[in-house]
């Protein structure tokens, strides 16, 4: 009862219930202008002259099936001579791909945004103290001891942070609070 009471008069609740039919009403819109496109009934049409004219050849019998057998397309050679076509192309790309000074740079690049979160951080927070405390001392704020400790914390961590060789895995997974904030 109170519950029922609690969630007809719950703005969240109202807001998800409209969102949620919102997208509803949109799922359903797109999906009449799909079924009802030139391309759809092209494809439709297609697939089923091809029924109709490969009725009792190979790709006849594989268009009647609702499934695939597994083995009918792994005994192909056809199907063998595609996949170990693309697997040497996929070597010859990894292997230039390797070499290439472009992928050389663009790890260096990441590895260096992967240390600059840190240092952003550090940035950050060096700024918001030093603005904290600028506006305290100009606008006559009183800051008792206990603030002045935590600021000066908060500005010694953030200084450490600046000369931080650890990238953001490293700090991720060894922080119990973080490996908690990352499962939820």
């Amino acid at each position: 009862m109170i519950l029922r009471e609690i969630s007809d008069t719950s703005i969240a609740i109202s807001l998800f219930r409209c969102f949620f039919r919102w997208y509803s009403l949109l799922e359903q819109r797109i999906n009449y202008i799909y079924h009802n496109s030139q391309t759809y009934r092209l494809i439709e049409r297609f697939w089923e002259k091809i029924k109709i004219c490969f009725r009792n050849s190979f790709l006849g019998r594989i268009t009647e099936t609702k499934q695939t057998p597994s083995g009918i397309l792994y005994n192909s050679r056809t199907v063998q001579y595609l996949i170990n076509y693309f697997k040497s192309w996929r070597d010859k790309i990894n292997h230039h791909s390797r070499s290439s000074l472009t992928i050389d740079l663009v790890k260096d690049t990441k590895e260096q945004l992967i240390f600059f979160t840190v240092r952003v951080i550090s940035i950050i927070a060096i700024t918001m103290i030093a603005v904290n405390v600028t506006l305290s001392l100009v606008l006559q704020k009183k800051i008792g001891l206990w603030g002045w400790i935590m600021r000066g914390l908060f500005l010694f961590v953030a200084f450490l942070g600046l000369f931080c060789k650890a990238n953001w895995q490293t700090i991720k997974r060894s922080s119990i609070i973080l490996r908690k904030m990352d499962k939820n």
